[in-house]
């Protein structure tokens, strides 16, 4: 990625009126040190991270459900209270009462009220379908975990790309006020000049329009500093203003080439491609049968006269087994997700294959920008060392009137735009090293 090459920068002086004139006074100044410093914040503060930590958490939760389901434990419990007020009568023999031969008697049979508490403990011995979730949920545990990851590096990337635009700014605005002053001075020298009859008003003229080209780059320079930092403070959800401390210079200091090392892409497909393969399993083995411990207490009260009658007796009944259910896989719904999931997985191993692929291209991307930084940088420094000095030469040479004002002006210019190259130049390097190192953790 290339910085912007613009007129919107600035400098630690322009920074203090920046944030003292167009800030809230109220507001606290937070030193940020380097680029290290202000990616701690952002751990602290942005609420894509602190969501993805919740991601994180809901996938653990899963996980351990998943466990707990292997045995799935399970106590169905029940208590009811029956009035049999209209019980069934049945008609007897009268001889067993003492009744005449050929007669009946009514008979009412059973009792009225009858209590009765179940507890059914069950567990699943062998279940199939849930051993297979639970290998599915430890793969989305660390799907999740590295997706989060490659978020978080998203985020961080934006963060390099915003710090360093502040930075390319601040250079940017120190380059303008330094000439500005230049400006001024060489508008001040052709006004006394004009004054003496020495030169033409247009001379003047042209002076002054430099001054104010120059000083118009500079108010534009700390607008867009201003909605930098505006966009900031939003990016890491904080009313807070930011003091940069480090200097663009400070990138020159070591250009050494580093290696992208990367593999959090090609890794995600391929838990991808495990977390299919694992789904296959799921819809497979939940055909399967399930072995499972059953069992059941039971304690009755029986009575004519009220419920839970304390001069009846509780009457227990219980067992326990072995219960082998299983749902036949004879719909079409079951037999066409097993075929589905295959189709997917098929699908899952070319985009882990094509993201290795990819992954190992993007590296040696990000290497090649980063030696293309740095030898902008080398080049670019090497002309403003020569703009530099040609400018001062045609400034002296002004001075003792050998040059005409048309060609200070041009030197001057050019010798700003060198200036302002090497800036966006130190910044892409900056930038570009970062976001190897970025990606690298």
């Amino acid at each position: 990625m290339k910085m912007k090459v613009n007129s919107t920068t600035l400098v630690k002086s322009s920074l203090f009126i920046l944030l003292f004139s167009q800030f809230n006074w109220g507001q606290n100044n937070k030193e940020i040190k380097n680029l290290d410093a202000l990616i701690h914040y952002a751990k602290e503060q942005n609420l894509t991270i602190k969501n993805n930590q919740l991601q994180s958490e809901l996938a653990t939760i899963t996980k351990k459900t998943a466990l707990g389901n292997i045995l799935n434990p399970r106590i169905p419990s029940t208590a009811q209270v029956i009035n049999n007020f209209d019980q069934q009568v049945s008609f007897l023999p009268g001889p067993i009462f003492g009744q005449p031969e050929g007669t009946y008697k009514a008979v009412t049979m059973g009792q009225q009220y009858v209590s009765t508490f179940s507890i059914q403990p069950q567990i699943d011995l062998i279940n199939p379908g849930n051993i297979a979730l639970l290998k599915s949920a430890i793969i989305n545990v660390e799907l999740v975990n590295q997706q989060n990851k490659l978020n978080e590096q998203n985020i961080y990337n934006q963060i390099n790309t915003i710090y360093y635009n502040l930075l390319y700014l601040q250079k940017q605005v120190e380059i303008f006020e330094v000439n500005k002053k230049i400006a001024e001075q060489i508008l001040t020298i052709n006004q006394n000049k004009y004054k003496e009859g020495i030169v033409r008003k247009q001379e003047v003229n042209e002076a002054e329009s430099n001054l104010i080209a120059i000083e118009d780059k500079l108010q534009q320079a700390l607008i867009t500093l201003k909605i930098q930092h505006e966009s900031l403070r939003v990016f890491l959800n904080t009313q807070e203003n930011f003091q940069l401390k480090e200097e663009l210079k400070n990138v020159a200091q070591d250009l050494k080439l580093v290696e992208s090392t990367s593999n959090l892409k090609t890794s995600i497909s391929q838990l991808q491609y495990q977390n299919v393969q694992q789904e296959v399993k799921v819809a497979q083995w939940s055909q399967l049968p399930v072995l499972s411990l059953i069992s059941s207490f039971n304690w009755q009260n029986q009575s004519n006269t009220t419920y839970l009658d304390k001069n009846s007796n509780w009457v227990n009944y219980n067992y326990i087994g072995l219960k082998l259910s299983w749902d036949v896989p004879t719909t079409i719904q079951k037999l066409s997700t097993v075929y589905s999931k295959k189709i997917q997985l098929e699908q899952a191993k070319n985009n882990a294959e094509q993201a290795a692929k990819e992954n190992e291209t993007v590296n040696k991307q990000l290497v090649l920008e980063y030696e293309k930084a740095i030898q902008q940088v080398i080049h670019f420094e090497k002309i403003y060392q020569l703009k530099k000095d040609t400018f001062e030469k045609n400034k002296n040479q002004f001075d003792e009137e050998i040059l005409p004002l048309d060609k200070l002006l041009l030197s001057q210019n050019e010798f700003i735009t060198s200036e302002i190259n090497l800036a966006s130049a130190l910044a892409n390097c900056g930038f570009s090293k970062y976001k190897i190192l970025i990606n690298n953790n």
